[in-house]
């Protein structure tokens, strides 16, 4: 069968349109790049849904590289030059075959070529291009600067004689590096009594990473005081400050906060631009009812969507991931954002800057005079903020934002306390979306247990199915999870329910109209993903409780 051009493929598999070819040419002539980079460079597509629609093609399965360890013992059979050259990445060497990650699988010399400088039986995966190279730099790079062993030494020493000088800026940059490396969204430094707790928080989990020696607590917190540009005389009041940091031609942003305990100084440093790829709505986690009922939603040609979760719980990954179902070659899309966590260059988008005046609320008064279709408010958190954006949803635009609520329905009282009249929440609401985020199994090692009765009553089932649970490999890091996908519950406001949110009826209502239309809890969402195999019963419960 003859093997499809690259636009077609991506078009059978509905991730771009004709309009969407006919725009990247344009851009093509331009430019001059290939029609598959461009696509890219404009967020239309991601290396990632390029890498799946080839998976389908060459009938090879997709490897997320990302959510991996690799082994150190396969990635040393192929050398570096090989790897950046052919785009390939050996992650786990097992008997005699050799399991390669690779970004063209069109390339018949490949088997060939592994074969014979490995001596073992290759097994391709198909990856992300970026992903393949991100691999690449930072796993070789960390291959001949093992940093895991200058800290290990350092903090050895220190046990050893405390009053040892050390190179305290090497010292911070590898903790920095190894928190990059094992996906990590923040770093907390914790002084105890008697020691000094370095913590990572991966997948939204703490991990402990290091404990070390306390005399090593005032060097190290100083340093990192000097860097985020803080006052390092200053111990008793809270402090906030930034890091710029630099690793293989990335920049990564880090947000710093201190506060003083009775032990010293707390230090958490926030990590942006870690992750700042693009995704679809399917890749996050949302199955194909939800899918069908947000695409009617973020249809609509105005009114306000509203994703709601606790901190870190992918809202604003959501919100970018609808961005791009939406037809930004004839809508005008902007967005403001503290700060900004994604490119796309087909919305304008802003940061709020409130030294200078510019907030969410008057960034919405700014947009109604550019000609807005689409606005992406980066959270509603004030009256002003929440009214604003109901009245712009109201004159014909379409409003996305994020607000802290508990539920679906918690966002409608929240945006009572905000200040927003009843009748204008009932006419402007489209939907409301609740959503977390649970661990995923590592493919790996997750094994198969038998469904006992207690597990049967907690899934609501009432006959044993087949369900996994977390074991631990080199792979996931031994922690049995890898990665993340979101659970979620959808409200979409029919007439029923926009009747009763304008005559300010009773919540209990609402929600029990919300579930006769067919809306689910979060935790029915969660238990759909223990019975297919994604998640386990334990992280569930670590999220939602038993």
């Amino acid at each position: 069968m003859a093997k499809k051009r690259l636009g077609e493929l991506l078009k059978d598999d509905g991730y771009i349109t004709d309009e969407h070819i006919k725009f990247a040419l344009k851009e093509q002539k331009a430019t001059g790049e290939l029609l598959g980079e461009v696509l890219v460079r404009l967020g239309i597509v991601t290396d990632r849904e390029i890498a799946q629609s080839l998976s389908k093609q060459f009938n090879l399965p997709f490897m997320d590289i990302k959510e991996i360890k690799p082994d150190i013992s396969a990635m040393k059979l192929i050398n570096l030059n090989f790897c950046r050259q052919q785009k390939v990445f050996a992650f786990e060497k097992k008997d005699n075959t050799l399991s390669v990650a690779i970004a063209n699988p069109d390339d018949e010399r490949l088997p060939d070529l592994i074969s014979r400088m490995t001596n073992l039986k290759p097994s391709f995966y198909i990856a992300s291009q970026t992903d393949i190279q991100e691999a690449i730099e930072t796993n070789y790079y960390l291959l001949e600067h093992p940093i895991e062993q200058d800290i290990e030494r350092i903090i050895n020493v220190i046990r050893a004689n405390p009053n040892t000088d050390i190179n305290m800026e090497d010292f911070t940059r590898s903790i920095f590096i190894l928190a990059l490396n094992m996906r990590s969204s923040d770093i907390h430094i914790t002084p105890t009594d008697k020691s000094l707790h370095i913590h990572f928080r991966i997948d939204g989990v703490l991990q402990l990473v290091y404990s070390m020696p306390s005399s090593i607590t005032n060097r190290f917190i100083s340093n990192i005081k000097v860097r985020a540009g803080m006052d390092i005389s200053e111990q008793r009041k809270p402090q906030d400050g930034r890091i710029s940091f630099e690793f293989l031609g990335k920049i990564y942003d880090m947000r710093v906060s201190t506060v003083r305990t009775i032990y010293g100084e707390n230090v958490v440093i926030r990590i942006l631009g870690a992750s700042s790829s693009l995704y679809s709505m399917p890749n996050l986690g949302f199955d194909s009812k939800d899918l069908a009922k947000l695409e009617v939603a973020f249809s609509k040609p105005y009114g306000i969507i509203l994703i709601s979760g606790p901190t870190g719980s992918g809202k604003t990954t959501t919100l970018y991931a609808a961005l791009r179902r939406i037809n930004a070659l004839e809508k005008n899309i902007m967005t403001v954002e503290d700060p900004i966590e994604y490119k796309y260059p087909m919305a304008r988008q802003t940061q709020v800057n409130e030294l200078a005046g510019y907030d969410f609320s008057s960034a919405i008064v700014s947009f109604m005079r550019q000609d807005p279709d689409v606005m992406l408010i980066g959270e509603i958190r004030d009256s002003k903020t929440a009214q604003m954006a109901i009245r712009a949803s109201m004159t014909g635009h379409l409003v996305l934002s994020t607000i802290h609520a508990n539920d679906c329905i918690g966002i409608i009282p929240r945006l009572k306390d905000l200040g927003a009249d009843s009748f204008l929440i009932a006419s402007s609401l489209v939907a409301t979306v609740a959503q977390r985020l649970v661990r995923k199994l590592c493919l790996f090692c997750k094994e198969e247990v038998e469904t006992l009765r207690d597990d049967m009553e907690f899934l609501s089932i009432d006959k044993p199915v087949k369900i996994y649970k977390k074991k631990g490999c080199p792979k996931c890091n031994f922690t049995g999870y890898t990665g993340r996908t979101v659970v979620s519950q959808i409200l979409t406001i029919n007439d029923t329910i926009r009747n009763l949110i304008a005559q300010d009826e009773p919540l209990y209502k609402i929600e029990k109209e919300a579930y006769e239309s067919g809306m689910r809890t979060l935790l029915d969402d969660a238990k759909k993903k223990i019975i297919e195999g994604i998640t386990d019963i334990e992280e569930v419960t670590r999220v939602f409780g038993r």
